[in-house]
Parts: structure tokens; sequence; C-alpha cells
């Protein structure tokens, strides 16, 4: 009888464990913002891009709920670096200091190599075929975008020879800088060049852009996640990814 009665609890304890409802997996939030040719949202507030692509179809393949969310880039940065949601950026280069606080998939995009915008006719610009002298010259000022990176390479370059204006705007304010000779020129992937420049309004024309003799391999973009998302989830995209 005490068996029986044992039996009989432990059978009506997992019918009330199995007839409770199942919590659904919270949705990862998958930040962007409108950067063709990487990322941009359609009317439906599908996003597609050389990097947003290959990001959801991860998700996608691994199971992992996700729902985008458009948010600038600086506030990413911070979002992701306090820990405050459980999100992701995407396209993000990897260095050391990123490192600390976020974790990273394996790459999901490797751009080109990178090129420099300056305005047309920017003589003293176009007189440099390498960084190194590039960077060394004073007299002309590289503007780089406050929180970006530009790989570990450019980083360490720029960090050491530090010829730069500090900017915070849209590209369309990054542009009109170069045209008024507030700066001289800037790095950008050579696949996001001629399509800042056409959305900003202004011809190809007024503009010139520069390859280097030693300029790495293109940066590798992955997706980077805040420490609420688990290293099992990154585990899980990374084996999509493959």
């Amino acid at each position: 009888i005490i068996v029986r009665y044992f039996i009989t609890l432990i059978a009506m304890s997992i019918m009330f464990v199995l007839s409770m409802p199942v919590k659904a997996q919270d949705p990862i939030q998958l930040y962007y913002y409108d950067r063709i040719p990487y990322a941009v949202a359609d009317n439906q507030g599908e996003v597609s891009g050389l990097t947003a692509t290959p990001a959801a179809e991860a998700f996608k393949k691994a199971g992992i709920p996700f729902q985008w969310k458009a948010m600038p880039f600086k506030r990413q940065l911070v979002t992701i670096k306090h820990n405050k949601k459980k999100g992701c950026g995407i396209g993000w280069f990897k260095n050391p200091e990123r490192e600390k606080f976020a974790r990273f998939t394996d790459a999901i995009y490797q751009d080109k190599p990178a090129i420099t915008i300056s305005r047309k006719g920017n003589v003293s610009l176009a007189q440099h075929s390498d960084l190194q002298t590039l960077l060394k010259d004073r007299n002309v000022k590289l503007l780089v975008k406050d929180g970006f990176s530009y790989g570990a390479y450019l980083d360490g370059l720029i960090e050491k020879y530090n010829p730069v204006v500090v900017a915070t705007g849209t590209n369309i304010q990054t542009l009109q800088m170069i045209l008024a000779n507030r700066t001289d020129y800037f790095f950008t992937s050579e696949e996001k060049a001629e399509h800042m420049i056409k959305s900003a309004g202004y011809g190809i024309s007024q503009f010139q852009q520069q390859h280097y003799s030693d300029m790495p391999a293109g940066n590798r973009g992955y997706i980077t996640c805040s420490q609420q998302v688990s290293q099992e989830t990154i585990d899980l995209l990374n084996r999509a990814l493959k």
C-alpha cells in the first residue's frame, strides 16, 4: 500500500509539472542602424544587408528568437558595455577593449581594405601612397567618429600619431565637414563609400577615394553581444554560421 501511494504521488507530480505552461525564451534584441550596404530596414521592419542578412540567418538557423531594434551605434556601445539588455550588435569590429565586456561570435563578414575619402583636389592628401606617411603628416587632419573602431591595425596607428578631429554627427555632416575644409579625410570601407556619398545627396565627383599600399586586409565584422547573452547561445550561433 505504501509503495502504491508513493507511485501515485510521483505520477501526480509529473502530471502537474507537464501541465505547467512553458515560458517562451525571451527574444534577443538585435541592434542596427541604417547603414547601406550593411544594414537597412524595409517598410515591414525587416532588416537586410551585408551584415544584417547573415546575422538574421544565423539566429534563425540556430532557433534563437530575436527582434530587430533600431539604435544609434553610440547607444548600442553603452547598452552592451554596461550589460543593460539581452542584446547584440551586428558587424562590430573586434578589439581588446571591447573583448573585456562583450561576447563575440565568429565573423559574419569581411570588408575590402579600407580607403580614405577626401575633397576632390586635396593635393596634400593625394601625395600620400602609404598609411605611415599619411598619418605622420600634421598638415592634414583625420576625422574619426567618437566610439568607433577602425580595426586593430588602424586604431593602433591613429592612437600613435593622433592627428584627429573627433566627430559625433551623421554621414552627411561628416561629408559637409570635408567639403568645408574643416577636416581633410576619414577612413571607410570601399563597399560603403559610394552609397554614403550618394545617399547624402552629393556627387561622386566631389570627392576623391584613395587606396594605400600598406593597408591590411579588410576588417572582419562580428555579432557582438552583452554578457546577458550566454556563451551557450554564442556557441549555437557559431555552429549556425559554420
